[in-house]
């Protein structure tokens, strides 16, 4: 990644002192997720072509949430990081994959609640094997199953707020490999669909724009108490 753009993003937001999570009843999450287009140049990991992972599908969808969920999506007009997101597309090395925000309460981690992330390019009918494999693992037999869509980026991210904000990844990124001589494919394709686990946890402070790190997919979060009475 250039350490040097995102810490120019970073130093533009501005950050301010920590405020005590006691002191705020709901937090306002935002995430901007994008895929960094040189990421495998950096990346010395062996590729292993043919390797699918299950997404997690336990998430919830805020787009299709109730309004009596404590977990609510955060129109579009109230973002904050717009000026983070805009430096992101002028970039000839990055492209956001998602950029959304939610409210939540405070919650303690056995209470919390993941949301869906389903975002990028749809790879459903070039590889349609992805889609209809069976599980092979599972945290457990509801939280992985088959997924109807292929898409780029899939999975979940978890806020904890506690008396620090805990994030939580598992995702899923898939990106189209083109296939080396002497490895076949049963389609006669060219390419192959990779998937790759983004799992992570980072504890993080309110009010301060953070940065998880991956050689495909950066995360770009922020959460910031909501007032009384907003």
């Amino acid at each position: 990644m250039n350490l040097k753009f995102l810490l120019i993003c970073i130093t533009l937001t501005g950050t301010s002192l920590f405020t005590s999570i006691a002191s705020a009843k709901d937090y306002a999450i935002e995430i901007i997720l994008f895929a960094n287009k040189d990421g495998l140049q950096q990346n010395a990991e062996q590729i292993n072509f043919n390797h699918i992972i299950p997404a997690p599908n336990n998430g919830l969808d805020l787009d299709s949430a109730n309004n009596d969920s404590q977990w609510q999506a955060i129109p579009k007009e109230d973002y904050i990081l717009n000026n983070v997101a805009e430096k992101l597309k002028r970039s000839s090395n990055y492209r956001i994959l998602k950029h959304f925000a939610w409210r939540q309460p405070v919650v303690e981690k056995q209470d919390s609640q993941a949301i869906s992330i389903k975002a990028g390019r749809d790879f459903t009918s070039q590889y349609p094997e992805h889609a209809y494999r069976q599980v092979e693992f599972s945290d457990t037999a509801s939280n992985r199953s088959r997924s109807s869509k292929v898409l780029e980026l899939d999975g979940t991210i978890n806020i904890v707020i506690t008396r620090y904000i805990h994030l939580y990844s598992d995702l899923v990124y898939r990106l189209p490999r083109t296939i080396p001589t002497g490895i076949g494919d049963a389609l006669n394709r060219g390419q192959a669909l990779v998937d790759y686990s983004i799992q992570s946890h980072r504890r993080m402070r309110s009010r301060e724009l953070h940065y998880i790190d991956h050689p495909l997919v950066g995360i770009l979060i922020e959460a910031t108490p909501i007032e009384e009475g907003n």
